[in-house]
């Protein structure tokens, strides 16, 4: 093989290397698709929509965004609240990591890991006892029951360095609507209720900058009785 051909084999071979390696932190980091709905829709009453002005802050580290609920709270119709009255199911197959304080009341959440940095989470819950140190479920596995009135669901990238923002902690790097990554089977589900697409469940980046929430305290509570508009009911 002649000089020039082994360089030609050399590069080849380290642009494929290359070519490989980005191809699996692509695959690693891609974030992981619901295919099995966490609830059953006939027991919500309403959803609220990602960057709402509900309930207290939820931003990223990076103050790319601020002042908004970048996770979605769900709302269970009133016939059915009470504690161990909704279920609760995996979205897809996962380890799960949890974490449950039962000093403070109905604390629990899960964590959903499919090898991504994306994780999916359902919180404020009554986790199954035999997740509470985690282990591994299938899509559609019952994982635990709502709280009293609702839950709340959050899509995101953690961080090593949380930081305390407008006096709540911050441990996501990234977040997004977990209504952009579902399975056209299950986002077919909140369909039939009226939610046409994941943008009717979103206020876009550009949208909330230029429609500011409020706070209704000096610790990053939102100003959430002025906008019923956060809330979607379903149908």
């Amino acid at each position: 093989m002649t000089r020039l051909a082994v360089v030609v084999f050399v590069l080849f071979s380290l642009s494929l290397i290359v070519f490989i390696s980005l191809k699996s932190q692509e695959k690693e980091s891609s974030p992981p698709t619901l295919t099995k709905n966490f609830v059953d829709l006939e027991k919500i009453e309403k959803i609220s929509k990602y960057r709402s002005c509900q309930g207290h802050i939820v931003v990223p580290t990076d103050a790319s965004e601020i002042m908004r609920n970048m996770k979605h709270y769900v709302l269970l119709k009133e016939e059915f609240r009470g504690v161990d009255k909704v279920k609760l199911f995996a979205p897809y197959d996962a380890y799960v990591s949890s974490f449950a304080n039962t000093e403070n009341g109905l604390e629990g959440e899960l964590w959903f890991d499919a090898g991504s940095d994306w994780q999916f989470s359902i919180e404020h819950i009554n986790i199954i006892p035999k997740l509470k140190s985690g282990g591994n479920v299938k899509a559609g596995d019952l994982v635990g029951y709502s709280g009293p009135k609702g839950f709340d669901i959050v899509f995101a990238v953690g961080t090593s360095s949380p930081k305390i923002i407008d006096g709540y902690n911050s441990p996501f790097a990234k977040l997004d609507s977990p209504f952009f990554h579902m399975n056209t089977e299950t986002f077919s589900q909140y369909q039939r209720f009226g939610i046409q697409s994941p943008e009717v469940m979103v206020y876009t980046k550009e949208y909330r900058d230029n429609n500011m929430c409020k706070y209704r305290d000096l610790q990053g509570g939102l100003n959430d009785i002025d906008h019923p508009e956060d809330w979607f009911i379903l149908k």
